[in-house]
């Protein structure tokens, strides 16, 4: 299976683990570049899916082909699905015959990472795509060029590549550099030293986004 087809299974199944209802697309493409951004704290090195500024937040075309070959193989479910002002809204979720193909893999990186994230972002109540997308608008490298376009006036139906987020001197890259060595650092419990949860340092992070949310909404609200 390829990488990106994988990937999106393993949200879907994470999704449906946890007790998530069926994932709207776009909060899967949300939670896809999530997941696209936190993937060195799980030494997954190899660019997965490569994004776009657009109207809605990042796009990728290709995640959608790929959810398409899921579906067509029976790994996916569309539960629902409907037109609107010429978008497709539709929410999907894993099969049974979905579960089945990811339980194979067992610990895999990327199984482990769409579980964190999941894990994480339920426990920082964010349930709703909207308040996702704030989040991914906060992410560093996303969020300096969606102002500087803001500034030169270029309209989000222009599509704007992305940098990948371990490219060199790329902020997010450094702070999870940073929240990294804090996987190796001993942690308390009971009284014994143990190493913080990956899932842990995934929720540190995009808590530090959220944390930067509430600030712009605060300040907008405070010049208003």
């Amino acid at each position: 299976m390829k990488s990106r087809s994988f990937t999106l299974l393993a949200l879907l199944v994470a999704n449906d683990r946890l007790g998530e209802p069926a994932v709207h697309r776009t909060m899967l493409v949300k939670q896809a570049f999530l997941a696209e951004t936190i993937r060195p704290l799980y030494r997954v090195w190899l660019q997965t899916f490569s994004f776009v500024r657009y109207y809605y937040g990042p796009y990728n075309g290709e995640l959608f082909a790929r959810l398409d070959t899921l579906i067509f193989n029976g790994l996916v479910e569309v539960t629902s699905t409907d037109r609107k002002s010429g978008r497709t809204e539709a929410r999907y979720r894993a099969s049974l015959a979905g579960h089945a193909v990811l339980e194979k893999f067992g610990d895999n990186e990327i199984v482990q990472l769409a579980s964190d994230l999941i894990w994480s972002l339920q426990s920082l109540g964010i349930e709703q795509a909207t308040t996702i997308c704030k989040l991914v608008y906060q992410e560093a490298e996303f969020a300096r060029i969606f102002s500087h376009h803001d500034q030169e006036g270029i309209g989000a139906e222009t599509k704007v590549a992305l940098p990948s987020i371990t490219a060199a001197e790329n902020e997010t890259f450094c702070v999870l550099a940073t929240l990294q060595e804090l996987q190796s650092l001993p942690g308390e419990k009971h009284g014994v030293a143990t190493p913080l949860h990956p899932r842990e340092v995934v929720r540190l992070f995009l808590q530090s986004l959220a944390l930067q949310v509430h600030r712009t909404e605060h300040t907008k609200g405070t010049a208003a």
